[in-house]
């Protein structure tokens, strides 16, 4: 990875009808977690599941504030990639940023953390039905494979951008 202490800061980058609609993605994915906690909160227990094991079997119990954990993570997750991406500048990049290539590995790098933030709010809300479901006796377990789905779809998406940029160095 290359080092970013004299990397520059450039004017901004216009974003694509893609970009905007992962952001809007991304936004409703917060919004739909705090909607669906707050809508839910009066019927969940006085013990909600707080961890689940490798089977999806919740393994570890906790009072009912803590399920603000899931919506309160989404939260911090998308302000903090909301703020990191206005500096791509500071970013590690895995091709040296020259004045050739530094418009475009900049863009890559917006597009790649857009995606990630859209992903990590669908893995929470997820996450978040699946502790209410369990925790209202609706199901037994989180489904491994929705889980294990959405990781990949994540580290897909590292890789398609890994080699996006490298193609484009």
């Amino acid at each position: 990875m290359e080092n970013n202490q004299q990397r520059p800061v450039i004017e901004a980058i216009a974003y694509s009808p893609l970009e905007i609609i992962l952001e809007i993605t991304a936004l409703l994915g917060v919004v739909a977690s705090l909607a669906i906690g707050g809508y839910y909160w009066q019927n969940l227990p006085a013990a909600v599941p707080l961890h689940f094991g490798i089977t999806g079997e919740p393994d570890l119990w906790g009072p009912k504030f803590t399920f603000w954990l899931i919506p309160a993570i989404g939260v911090i997750s998308y302000l903090a990639m909301t703020i990191t991406k206005f500096f791509p500048n500071t970013f590690n990049y895995p091709v040296p940023i020259t004045p050739e290539n530094i418009q475009n590995q900049y863009k890559i790098a917006r597009q790649l953390l857009l995606w990630m933030k859209a992903e990590l709010m669908g893995i929470l809300v997820w996450i978040e039905w699946g502790m209410i479901r369990v925790a209202m006796k609706q199901s037994t377990h989180l489904s491994i494979f929705y889980l294990l789905g959405f990781l990949a779809l994540l580290f897909l998406t590292i890789g398609f951008y890994l080699r996006r940029s490298y193609r484009d160095r």
